[in-house]
């Protein structure tokens, strides 16, 4: 506050919205929910990804996978990280490595890897690797 003849006057204390951290080529964006463009790929690797996790964590077939919150990395391509709920309030990874304009590797088993790390809460930080 300052004083003038008498007058008090209020400085504003709003602050700029801060911008986005900057995509770094390699770096590894923050965790967000799944969007619709999420789940398009999710679905193009969907099998697979099901397969891995229900044979790496014993999860009955008739348990539905879905992701709850995802991370990317933009490298030759792009990694998706996908954090997958599985029963017993656990989590799991599944990386899925997608290169938009190679077609014939869409949907590839050998572009999925599931981490073998298992997460105890929705907010536990994602295992990247």
């Amino acid at each position: 506050m300052s004083s003038q003849a008498g007058h008090e006057t209020t400085k504003a204390t709003e602050e700029a919205p801060k911008p986005a951290p900057p995509v770094i080529c390699g770096g590894i964006a923050s965790v967000r929910p799944v969007n619709e463009e999420d789940l398009k790929v999710w679905d193009m690797y969907k099998d697979h990804s099901e397969k891995k996790l229900q044979e790496q964590f014993h999860v009955p077939k008739t348990y539905q996978l879905k992701p709850t919150q995802v991370s990317t990395q933009v490298v030759a391509g792009q990694n998706y990280f996908f954090k997958v709920q599985l029963p017993d309030k656990k989590y799991a990874t599944v990386r899925v490595y997608h290169v938009p304009w190679q077609k014939d590797t869409h949907g590839k088993v050998e572009q999925v890897a599931v981490s073998e790390k298992l997460l105890d809460c929705p907010t536990e930080k994602f295992d990247h690797f």
